[in-house]
């Protein structure tokens, strides 16, 4: 379920290259054993258009959404971890952060339980 979205500059992705990203984030996460094979999604949104204060400096910010339940030093080291990744494939890129958010499961709704919840087959 945790999704995991990574926002940064379009001509930082085409230079790292966007699949490089993508496992590098992916990696990290997954490495902590918190989430079951499989179920974490990351994604990239590479952005032509932006500003970091007064520059068009390059930029990452990463996103994660988890449900509500881990802890505040697991929240904490999972992004202490991925933000270390990024350091290492980026030493020079200044402008990286990272923030975890967490999710009710009461407002969250997927597929399979909306077909669930409806009484369908999917």
């Amino acid at each position: 379920m945790p999704h995991c979205i990574i926002d940064c500059s379009a001509p930082l992705a085409s230079r790292v290259g966007e699949q490089t990203l993508l496992a590098t984030v992916h990696d990290a996460l997954d490495g902590f054993g918190l989430f079951k094979p499989g179920d974490l999604k990351v994604r990239l949104n590479a952005f032509a258009h932006y500003r970091c204060g007064a520059t068009q400096d390059d930029f990452i910010h990463v996103a994660l959404y988890l449900f509500a339940g881990r802890s505040a030093e697991q929240q904490r080291s999972l992004a202490t971890a991925t933000v270390a990744a990024l350091v290492a494939l980026l030493p020079e890129l200044q402008a990286l952060s990272m923030d975890v958010r967490e999710m009710p499961r009461e407002t969250f709704v997927n597929r399979s339980q909306y077909f669930e919840e409806a009484g369908l087959t999917a």
